[in-house]
């Protein structure tokens, strides 16, 4: 059976004859194909979703395809298949000739759309084959789906090797190494004899020293001894950063323990052929409960720690030895190196040799803020309050007993004299996480016009570039920034503010909301809590967000925020003791328990006003949605009321939270026998959404209730419509989701 033309397969033609070291990295290849898109539209890809258009198992965004619909759009494309794809395969005529093949053999396509299709084949020139990929790209990119089947490898082969997870691990793969990565060849060549020999090893070493950059180099020097090369960046829990493994298989209902054991079954079945890289596992890591688990896998595993750990395979990663790649290093970040020397090399010892230390103060050289001299005067200085003998040494728990690695940092930090623009950045990222956040995306939570200065941050080096265009703090830098910049709630509040605002379009779905806690999360444990009201707003709106997708262990450290801000009488109003009591009715598993603690928040608002309208609706209807529960009908009922008067009331009905309350009511007047009068109130929510926001995940579950609502009085037609015209804006919303829609799909009477 021939393959089908589609967006996959057109991709997969290309990416297989990409020269070695082109877009070695998914997202890097889809970000350059649709650079046009991303820069008009400020948006940013995903990297699950990214691999599951690649290999045809979601349909790649309609909005995509609707952008390159536009001929001066469609030109942009062409121009940039011939300047950033055509140059990088190894031969592009080649390429266009078998993705021709690929169109001609595909009978699901009629002979005119064919034609139409090649009418620039045989291309004269590049020009021409970018033209002929533009128009088969844009022709599979909005053809109707059809998704591959999963290749799901649950049993091994007989044979001694594991099968390839390609299709199946959607995985970022391997970061790059760092362009200037050199003079380790002695470790690589002592880490590969130890997996073979250990089958777990510890690559242990101060910070910064490029344990990291190692285990990178290793992975792409034997890349082709290994079947199959998993990587993860350790984030202080194991079970969590192994079901955050993004599998073809994963279903949306899947809590964090059920993929974490379908996961670790996987992986505890592969062979020694596979290499799972855990990086930066650090500090207090060896209590990590997983860690076991992770140790009895079949498979050889590579962990960067700064922990000195005794009784295991450590092989220590030290000093680069060699004055001469050292100098090499300098020269690769600063032009006037060997103009400078003798400079150059005592500047080299007095940091220690430490490789980030080098690699900052070439950095900084560069900039020409200081003379040569002047930095090397600089570190001195601090270089003073120690003796210059003194070995770096690392205890247990990954802490300095001497920081003196530390000083020399700081010593470069201060010596960069970072614009106002460039410390808000860097205080910011602290409080990212260590995987990093989408460029753009960060540019965009801080109002940035352009990325001009995110882009000067790493050409400096304090900024780390990792796939898919993502950037993050080196863990080392972190701990520097934060005490360098002291992070607070103000100097963050344009970051937090943006998260804030994400956060209260409660209906609406994004595909970093794991990150937006993560960071809030990190803003709990490392920011200055200087504007107390502020901080108290954040939490409750990022607390509904988090119920929406049933973060439990984000929302009970939010209720314990909100708890100690509270505490002080001076912090918040009685409308936000009102509010942490529905917090807390929500993560309340005792459905009379909940009850009382909404009672309790109700009575501190015994009268209504515009300022706390909402709210008091809002409590009312989950305090009818308990009674409901409770099967306390006439109590449910009662208050359910009450809350829709009050939006009534006070002008607030065709917001998210009007159109749940609604939704809900009309559930419970079916339940009731009195259906029509659900489906009543439903005909003017929908009039009024229809107007407003047509098309949204608002608008489909209230045409979805008004079928079964149709369904349960026996309007069977009025009830498929009411279906149809449903899944229709399902399929629209969710096309870069398969299992939600193949759920819903299943789950729609039609």
């Amino acid at each position: 059976m021939m393959e089908r033309c589609d967006f996959a397969s057109i991709a997969a033609a290309i990416r297989s004859d990409l020269l070695d070291g082109s877009f070695d990295n998914q997202m890097e290849f889809m970000e350059a194909l649709f650079s046009a898109y991303l820069e008009e539209t400020e948006t940013y890809l995903d990297m699950g979703l990214v691999s599951r258009w690649l290999n045809g198992l979601a349909k790649p965004s309609p909005a995509i395809s609707s952008f390159y619909q536009d001929h001066r759009q469609r030109e942009e494309l062409a121009i940039t298949i011939e300047d950033a794809i055509l140059p990088s395969l190894s031969d592009s005529a080649m390429v266009v000739q078998n993705i021709h093949a690929l169109l001609l053999g595909d009978t699901s396509i009629s002979d005119s759309k064919k034609a139409e299709l090649c009418r620039r084949y045989p291309c004269k020139d590049k020009t021409e084959e970018a033209a002929f990929l533009t128009d088969v790209f844009l022709f599979g990119l909005s053809r109707p789906f059809v998704a591959r089947d999963i290749r799901k490898p649950n049993l091994l082969p007989s044979g001694s090797l594991s099968p390839i997870l390609a299709d199946f691990v959607i995985d970022g793969g391997v970061p790059k190494t760092c362009r200037y990565f050199c003079g380790r060849e002695n470790e690589l060549a002592a880490l590969h004899d130890a997996l073979i020999h250990n089958g777990k090893v510890y690559l242990q070493g101060i910070p910064g020293i490029g344990k990291s950059e190692l285990a990178k180099a290793y992975a792409k020097e034997h890349k082709k001894e290994y079947t199959n090369i998993l990587y993860l960046s350790y984030t202080g829990d194991l079970k969590t950063d192994i079901a955050n493994l993004i599998f073809a298989d994963d279903l949306p209902e899947d809590d964090l323990d059920t993929r974490f054991r379908k996961h670790n079954r996987f992986l505890r079945s592969l062979k020694d052929d596979n290499l799972l890289i855990v990086d930066n596992f650090n500090t207090n890591a060896m209590s990590d409960p997983v860690l076991d688990i992770v140790l009895k896998y079949r498979c050889r595993v590579l962990f960067t720690t700064r922990s000195n750990l005794s009784g295991l395979c450590c092989l220590p990663v030290e000093e680069i030895s060699d004055s001469n790649v050292l100098f090499q290093l300098v020269s690769r970040f600063y032009s006037g190196a060997e103009q400078q020397r003798e400079v150059v090399e005592q500047i080299i010892e007095i940091v220690h040799r430490h490789t980030l230390a080098v690699e900052l103060a070439a950095r900084l050289l560069e900039t020409g803020i200081l003379e040569p001299e002047k930095v090397l005067a600089k570190l001195r200085e601090e270089h003073a309050s120690f003796d210059a003998t003194d070995k770096i040494s690392v205890s247990k728990d990954g802490k300095s007993t001497r920081a003196t690695y530390y000083d020399h940092i700081h010593t470069l930090f201060a010596l960069f004299r970072l614009a106002t623009a460039q410390r808000e950045i860097m205080q910011s990222m602290t409080l990212i996480p260590l995987t990093g956040v989408p460029a753009r995306l960060f540019g965009r939570w801080m109002g940035f016009r352009d990325l001009n200065d995110v882009n000067e941050m790493a050409e400096l080096g304090f900024l780390q570039v990792k796939p898919g265009n993502r950037i993050a703090l080196h863990p080392m830098m972190q701990e520097v920034a934060i005490s360098e910049l002291s992070p607070s709630i103000t100097g963050c509040h344009a970051l937090l503010e943006s998260i804030r605002a994400t956060c209260q379009i409660h209906g609406e779905d994004v595909p970093y909301y794991k990150l937006m806690f993560q960071t809030v999360e990190n803003a709990l444990d490392l920011a200055a809590k200087d504007d107390p009201d502020f901080f108290l707003l954040l939490m409750e709106d990022v607390f509904q967000y988090a119920e929406k997708y049933n973060e439990e262990a984000v929302m009970k450290r939010l209720i314990d925020e909100m708890q100690n801000l509270l505490n002080d009488p001076a912090t918040g109003s009685v409308k936000d003791r009102a509010i942490l009591l529905d917090c807390r009715a929500a993560c309340e598993k005792n459905t009379s328990k909940a009850i009382k603690l909404i009672q309790e928040a109700l009575t501190l608002l015994p009268e209504v006003n515009s300022s706390n309208a909402l709210l008091v609706s809002n409590l009312n209807s989950n305090l009818g949605g308990l009674y409901r529960a409770a099967k306390q009908h006439d109590a449910a009922r009662k208050h359910m009321e009450t809350a829709i008067s009050i939006l009534e009331e006070y002008h607030l009905v065709g917001g998210h939270d009007s159109i749940t309350q609604i939704l809900n009511y009309a559930v419970l007047l079916n339940d009731l026998g009195e259906s029509e009068r659900g489906l009543s109130g439903l005909r003017k929510i929908e009039h009024i959404v229809r107007k407003q926001n047509a098309g949204s995940l608002d608008h489909a579950f209230i045409l979805e209730t008004m079928g079964r609502l149709n369904l349960s009085l026996g309007n069977r037609t009025q009830a498929a419509e009411h279906f149809r015209r449903a899944l229709k804006i399902f399929e629209t919303v969710w096309s870069d989701e398969p299992e939600l829609l193949t759920a819903k799909r299943q789950e729609l009477p039609l």
